[in-house]
């Protein structure tokens, strides 16, 4: 079982840019990620800013935006958060619970700007952002290490009663093959590729499994 984790958690300011805070909880093992993610990271955080400033230039009512990015190995996930302006954004491994991976960063949004709203005005007539420093231990805190996403789908039942469930209709053969590989070590990553079908359609099944109880994650 290797360790999933949130690499590196960005928050950048969607008036100009600028990155007002950025915590690692652990450098990319694969150099290559680096040259191949970063391009497009950035290509997309142009992209919501150019957005935002047309329709604020619009004087139009900007809600919640979240962009989810995924490549082979990675996920970029983009909350904006209207209320401060700000883009809180996270890469991760691409085994990662994106509805958990959301969860988190608005849970995040939410601990900045009850914490730092009056230094965030601070920090756009000044550009002193050393304040933000202490959102750190927040961000720790809050996506437990960078391991809060992790998922590693484990059985819940004997072999037996899995059998019995299956020859009864419960549930199909599909089903039956994914439920085989929750040994609590395979990522749901990893069984998409095994039996080669999509991670939506993957996840999908997972929860149907979890809500018989026959699976927990």
């Amino acid at each position: 079982m290797h360790e999933i984790l949130i690499y590196k958690v960005y928050l950048i300011d969607a008036n100009d840019g600028i990155a007002i805070l950025e915590s690692t909880f652990r450098e990319f093992q694969d150099k290559s990620i680096d040259s191949d993610l970063f391009p497009g990271f950035f290509k997309v955080i142009d992209s919501i800013i150019d957005k935002i400033q047309q329709a604020l230039l619009k004087k139009q009512k900007v809600e919640e935006m979240i962009r989810i990015v995924e490549a082979e190995k990675t996920i970029i996930l983009i909350l904006f958060h209207p209320d401060s302006k700000i883009l809180f954004c996270s890469l991760s491994d691409n085994d990662d619970d994106i509805t958990i991976l959301k969860n988190v960063m608005r849970k995040i949004a939410t601990r900045f700007w009850k914490k730092h709203q009056s230094d965030l005005k601070l920090f756009r007539s000044t550009s002193n952002k050393s304040t933000f420093q202490s959102m750190i231990a927040d961000l720790e805190n809050l996506t437990i290490g960078g391991k809060i996403a992790e998922v590693f789908p484990k059985i819940l039942v004997v072999h037996s009663v899995l059998d019995k469930i299956y020859s009864m209709g419960l549930i199909d053969e599909l089903g039956y093959k994914i439920a085989n590989l929750c040994n609590g070590s395979n990522s749901p990553h990893e069984i998409s590729k095994r039996m080669e079908y999509s991670k939506e359609e993957t996840y999908s099944i997972l929860k149907k499994l979890k809500e018989l109880d026959l699976i927990s994650f």
